[in-house]
């Protein structure tokens, strides 16, 4: 791997209702690897409306430029973080601030048991239901130019019981399917499993 992209700062999204330790964890990895790591604040542990939190992730890209002087950041989102970081890259100017972005379980293709997120009590929690397939979140996306000068990429494993594939493998990014994930804590294994870690690790090295 190059020193340049070695230097490049990387930003991390956590995922929904994921207390912020939990995102600093995961990102001292990154650290202990080379990596200048910034953490994109949290309001409502992101159950409200995705465009917001999408916009903490803008000024948190700003203040990573800034600090670094790099003229490009990689992003990474953790499960709803996935689909927060696709929101800025498409629709907020990401692709013009983002070299990599890494969904890692994130629902990027939208997820159908979102739908739930209609019904009651589920109905205040805003996030949710804009993950459904057909939510505005996703006709702003796909209305959206193409950000094709972002390398993207989404992981995920046939062990995890709550973004299942048709969440995952969206058009445009280069799908993984990740062996380290078992039935039914698949999805936290991504965040967890060194060797998912190391495979994110090595797609923003690339």
């Amino acid at each position: 791997m190059s020193q340049a992209k070695n230097l490049r700062p990387l930003v991390v999204v956590n995922g929904l209702g994921a207390p912020h330790f939990v995102v600093r964890a995961y990102g001292a990895y990154f650290r202990h690897h080379g990596r200048k790591v910034f953490v994109a604040p949290q309001k409502c542990l992101y159950y409200g409306d995705i465009r917001d939190s999408a916009a903490l992730v803008a000024g948190t890209v700003e203040e990573a430029l800034a600090a670094t002087g790099a003229d490009r950041v990689d992003l990474v989102g953790m499960s709803l973080g996935g689909i927060i970081g696709y929101y800025y890259v498409a629709c907020l100017g990401g692709a013009d601030t983002i070299a990599s972005f890494v969904s890692v379980g994130g629902p990027v293709n939208g997820c159908p048991i979102a739908y739930l997120g209609l019904l009651p009590p589920l109905v205040f929690t805003k996030a949710i239901k804009q993950c459904r397939p057909n939510s505005e979140i996703f006709r702003e996306i796909r209305s959206s130019p193409d950000p094709s000068n972002v390398r993207l990429y989404s992981i995920g494993t046939k062990g995890d019981a709550i973004t299942s594939r048709r969440c995952w493998d969206a058009p445009g990014f280069e799908v993984i399917t990740s062996p380290h994930g078992v039935f039914p804590v698949g999805h936290w294994m991504l965040f967890a499993h060194p060797e998912n870690l190391k495979l994110v690790r090595g797609l923003l090295d690339r």
